[in-house]
């Protein structure tokens, strides 16, 4: 039995049906049923039934109603007791790619950690694509991705800021002199990415597909510091996020190729589960990356 459930039969009996229950708690109408049923099945017994037009707790619905208003002020009276707290501390737990990091975010973790050194922050370094599960097993309480959209309901995901998903070469490789790049150029070239999962990646295998264009190669380096510099060797054609490459481009040791191919609309996002409770340490730190990106001119917009 957990709480979430104990509030959508709380949100049913209150409003007297399960859709509007749904848009009220965020929930798509399958997960308010899934809940009800997921109690019926655990306490073995019947919760509501429905005379003629109107949906009424059976009596053993009425009886469990009385334990969930108790079980649930006592969650609320918990949580606020905790959130009274002066000064945060705990776990926080975090996942972002090494781009976002070390290009977007370093400031922002730095200041978090000089701000409330009681709360011990965890940061895992990966790619997106394995972000998702450890959402789910709590192993996690905010990851960033890079995303065209977040479509998951699962999750709350807010917005931040567009990031360019750009192709470089060093001076010397044959695309750099080029004033025009489609998929057709990349046919017989070794394509340089840091996460074959991503979704720019599959983006661009997909336009490569239709347009029947295979690279000779693609080398898939874990780090975007190794990426870059096989780009700088002249190996291949890096495919990685602007802010990544732009200190280079801007030094002249590597060239920007003018893609006119599909282009990718990326964006970081910040994201937690939906029924993740927000702890003071989550608050705070959501609360610091939405004031320094609005300092930026950034954006924050929850999706």
């Amino acid at each position: 039995m957990e709480i979430r459930q104990l509030r959508t039969l709380m949100s049913i009996v209150k409003l007297g049906s399960f859709s509007e229950a749904a848009q009220q708690l965020g929930y798509t109408q399958s997960s308010v049923t899934s809940h009800i049923q997921l109690l019926e099945k655990e306490l073995g017994t019947r919760l509501f039934e429905r005379l003629g037009h109107s949906l009424m707790l059976t009596a053993d619905g009425e009886r469990l109603y009385g334990y969930a208003e108790r079980m649930v002020r006592l969650d609320d009276e918990a949580h606020a007791e905790l959130e009274r707290q002066t000064e945060p501390e705990g776990i926080l737990s975090l996942g972002m790619s090494e781009s976002i990091a070390s290009y977007h975010l370093n400031q922002v973790l730095t200041e978090y950690v000089r701000l409330y050194p009681k709360v011990k922050l965890r940061l895992q370094l990966g790619i997106g694509s394995s972000f998702t599960g450890l959402l789910r097993r709590n192993l996690l309480d905010i990851a960033f991705f890079l995303e065209g959209k977040v479509r998951n309901h699962e999750f709350t995901a807010h917005c931040l800021w567009p990031e360019p998903i750009v192709l470089s070469v060093a001076p010397t490789h044959g695309l750099a002199k080029r004033t025009r790049v489609t998929e057709k150029d990349l046919a017989g070239q070794t394509l340089i990415l840091t996460d074959v999962n991503s979704r720019y990646t599959s983006q661009l295998s997909d336009s490569l597909a239709k347009k029947k264009v295979e690279p000779d190669r693609v080398l898939e380096i874990g780090q975007v510091e190794a990426a870059r510099q096989f780009a700088m060797q002249g190996i291949g054609v890096a495919v990685l996020p602007l802010a990544v490459v732009r200190p280079e481009i801007a030094a002249g040791h590597l060239v920007r190729l003018p893609w006119q191919g599909l282009p990718w609309e990326m964006h970081a996002y910040m994201v937690h589960h939906r029924d993740k409770w927000l702890s003071l340490p989550m608050k705070l730190f959501m609360k610091l990356v939405h004031e320094r990106l609005s300092e930026a001119g950034g954006d924050g917009r929850e999706q």
